[in-house]
């Protein structure tokens, strides 16, 4: 993301300067609308401190936009970005008890900070945080004098959260990391060679962005669900959804066989080594400062992603679901301390069902390639090299990045989604 200069991120231009134009003046849609009309406080008033009374409120909510935008807002209540409703439901399996009081306070001090692009409580949607604004979280501020902009920048507001992961993987900025982690990986992989780099996404090397793929309905909640995750908004894209990939795939190569295609995500085939995350430890400050750690068993003490890829079963799958039964593999960054903290604040077993739910959880990585390693030969998943593409050993397959306290757990958690055989050459859904 780009850097906004702090002034900038505040000041309100009248219009007359052609690279910052006025919300309210010349051809906005929003021509003629007052200050007051959707921050309140009192025009009227010389003072700052005078003027930001009678109800004053910097960032605006979603009923600011309801009397034009109704239909959007209605649904974008009940969107993920608003309701974080992925979070609640996957804690909740392992164990955390969001009634429990300390649970729900450190759940609020560490995840709702970020996580969600909501103000006010109860939380409303913050629409401004894309269509004004850079995020909170990620330092917030105005990105043009207030011009409002339809479709929110990639850079200044998706990528400006979506960032550590979907950005850098996307725009091939991985390298210096996987540097880092190449003298810690297992002989034999792939990407440990020192020849091996990553590359952009083939989407984002064409010159696509977000909403290319993203639609603004998925953006406003539309087919969100109430309890679950972002895998189950109905409005979100599929590979084969658009208009790309939406024809018969079957022949366009020797790999395009139905069996393949039937069984595999298409990131299987498709996707390049991307970020895993390991121990996610919160705590807070001597002020009451939230903060966090990642990677306590890092190799390398740098607290860093691994780097790698890893295929396995579908945690997701059903026989009679849309899911399909193998699919690529990211860990996710948890264990049972977690909301553990540390000194006084210590306090333990808010996760205790940890071992129940995967941690190497489904994942789309948005680094698209047409050819990958894995692609190079069928022994690397019908023979003796599959192993180094496939999730055969949660504790192994970590690569050194899990600690010895936290392996029983991964063991338990990820059992069912081990393959611990090379594949069949003729494939089926067992």
């Amino acid at each position: 993301m780009e850097p906004v200069p702090a002034p900038k991120k505040v000041w309100i231009y009248d219009g007359h300067l052609a690279e910052y134009p006025s919300a309210l003046t010349g051809g906005s849609v929003h021509n003629g609308t007052s200050c007051t009309a959707c921050h309140g406080g009192d025009s009227a008033q010389s003072s700052r401190a005078a003027a930001h009374t009678t109800g004053f409120r910097g960032i605006t909510a979603a009923t600011d936009c309801n009397g034009c935008h109704t239909a959007i807002v209605t649904s974008a209540a009940d969107g993920l970005h608003t309701t974080l409703a992925g979070y609640p439901a996957i804690l909740s399996a392992r164990g955390f008890d969001l009634n429990d009081p300390t649970s729900a306070a450190r759940f609020g001090e560490q995840c709702t900070k970020c996580h969600a692009a909501t103000n006010d409580t109860p939380p409303q949607t913050a629409c401004g945080q894309c269509h004004v604004s850079i995020p909170a979280p990620a330092g917030g501020g105005l990105l043009a004098g207030h011009a409002f902009q339809g479709t929110p920048s990639m850079d200044n507001n998706c990528t400006a959260c979506h960032g550590s992961r979907v950005k850098d993987e996307f725009t091939g900025a991985n390298n210096a990391l996987l540097t880092r982690n190449k003298p810690f990986l297992t002989e034999g992989l792939p990407w440990k060679e020192a020849a091996f780099t990553l590359q952009a996404d083939v989407h984002y090397s064409a010159g696509m962005e977000c909403f290319d793929c993203h639609t603004k309905d998925e953006m406003h909640g539309v087919g969100a669900p109430l309890q679950g995750d972002r895998y189950e908004v109905t409005t979100a894209p599929d590979c084969t959804d658009t208009g790309c990939h939406s024809g018969n795939l079957v022949g366009i190569n020797a790999l395009h066989r139905s069996s393949h295609l039937d069984l595999m995500s298409c990131q299987v085939c498709h996707a390049q080594p991307y970020k895993n995350c390991f121990e996610c430890h919160t705590d807070v400050t001597a002020e009451n400062i939230p903060f966090f750690t990642i990677a306590g068993g890092d190799p390398g003490a740098n607290h860093d992603h691994l780097m790698t890829f890893r295929v396995g079963r579908n945690p997701r799958y059903t026989p009679m679901g849309s899911e399909k039964l193998y699919t690529v593999l990211r860990h996710v960054p948890v264990d049972m301390d977690t909301f553990a903290y540390t000194g006084t604040n210590q306090q333990g077993g808010l996760l205790p069902q940890m071992g129940s739910v995967p941690t190497w959880k489904r994942a789309t990585p948005h680094n698209i390639l047409r050819v990958t390693a894995i692609q190079s030969a069928c022994t690397n998943c019908h023979g003796t090299d599959y192993a180094k593409f496939w999730l055969t050993d949660a504790i192994a397959n970590g690569e050194g990045w899990i600690s010895t306290p936290y392996e029983p757990d991964e063991q338990s958690a990820n059992a069912s989604i081990l393959v611990t055989d090379p594949l069949p050459m003729t494939l089926d859904s067992r």
